[in-house]
């Protein structure tokens, strides 16, 4: 009856997704090592999950640094913290944390081992999350970051595996590093909206930007307002996804 019980335990806890839940299965979490099968299906659901935005905030703002330790602890191209750290890339936690935090650039370090790499990953999908990770580092950090040897062994491969699945996320991380200027255009859209939270007055409709004279939110330091008036009007919307962040 006790087996019973915890499998019953286990599998609604398997089910339940949060943020702490996440950090669990990333290996983050006391002596917990990471568990990629249970991960695998809490992201799944995760996906369909109206809330996804809210936990992917609250995870950010509490285990972020130590998600990016675990990544940086890493040798290989394709691992569970990069698998998390693509989740949340398009998160005002996450750029923030990249300008203010990161000790080293992340772009320059997961080209690098996409350089060196000796094979893709044997599951095509893995291989798209990889390359959409490094679009998005590309597009937040700039190719500059990548080294001119890391760039030309990785030209290479991106090519081939281009050709081989046809897969946009291939595509436009192919295209950056070329240098194309749509892609370019696309990628410095895309750091303007992951970073606009961080640069513009939070309130809809105000537009007024230029973070040295705006407010910042204390809890989360991934929002700014003109005043405290807009700040207040904002709270109702901007609750579901300020946590107290950890850095």
């Amino acid at each position: 009856m006790s087996w019973v019980s915890d499998t019953q335990a286990s599998l609604q806890g398997l089910l339940n997704v949060t943020a702490d839940s996440l950090a669990e299965y990333c290996g983050l979490t006391g002596d917990q090592q990471e568990n990629p099968v249970f991960l695998e299906r809490q992201l799944g659901l995760l996906q369909r999950n109206p809330s996804q935005s809210a936990i992917n905030s609250e995870f950010c703002a509490k285990y972020l640094p130590a998600l990016v330790d675990a990544y940086n602890a890493q040798d290989t191209a394709f691992n569970i913290p990069m698998r998390m750290l693509n989740i949340v890339a398009y998160l005002p936690y996450f750029a923030r944390f990249l300008l203010t935090t990161a000790k080293t650039s992340m772009c320059k370090t997961q080209a690098r081992r996409m350089a060196a790499a000796s094979s893709a990953p044997a599951d095509p999908t893995y291989l798209v999350e990889m390359c959409q990770f490094l679009s998005t580092l590309l597009a937040l950090q700039g190719t500059n970051s990548v080294s001119e040897e890391d760039k030309q062994a990785l030209l290479p491969k991106l090519r081939e595996w281009n050709r081989k699945y046809q897969r946009q996320q291939i595509a436009r991380c192919l295209k950056q590093l070329e240098g194309d200027p749509e892609t370019t255009f696309m990628a410095d859209s895309l750091k303007k909206l992951c970073e606009r939270s961080l640069n513009e007055c939070g309130f809809d409709g105000c537009g007024k930007s230029g973070a040295s004279k705006l407010l910042q939110c204390s809890r989360c330091k991934t929002a700014v307002y003109c005043d405290r008036d807009h700040q207040k009007k904002s709270w109702s919307v901007h609750k579901a996804t300020c946590f107290p962040a950890a850095f």
